[in-house]
């Protein structure tokens, strides 16, 4: 089997990013990963380090700079989030509403273009 290349791994970044943001979005997925774990999905794919590196040719400006509005809300207000499975708990919480809706935006934005393969590069004109 060959390594995969550069581009295909950041398709497949790409396609977990979609499914963060969809997480993010789903108040059911709280009753079954908890916010701490939800939370936890979106930074095993994005940190600062990735937001500073990544100019991949499979994403638009429009959804790196939708990475970009969710990665700084969710650094912002993460800490104020409180730690439960169950979605009752969030109600009153306007940070977790926020990121959700945010959320919701930008998983429309990049289902604009919809998922990449994982399997073979896309050969898609360059979106940036």
């Amino acid at each position: 089997m060959n390594k995969p290349s550069d581009k295909l791994i950041e398709q497949r970044v790409r396609n977990r990013l979609i499914e963060s943001f969809d997480v993010f979005a789903d108040e059911a997925a709280v009753d079954v990963l908890g916010t701490d774990g939800i939370i936890e999905i979106w930074y095993d794919y994005v940190d600062n380090d990735w937001i500073q590196l990544s100019n991949q040719p499979v994403y638009t400006e429009e959804e790196l700079a939708s990475i970009h509005r969710f990665h700084e809300l969710l650094e912002s207000v993460y800490k104020k989030i409180p730690s439960t499975f169950n979605i009752s708990d969030l109600v009153s919480c306007k940070e977790w509403a926020e990121l959700s809706a945010l959320a919701q935006e930008s998983h429309d934005i990049f289902m604009k273009n919809g998922l990449s393969d994982e399997e073979k590069e896309s050969h898609k004109q360059v979106w940036i």
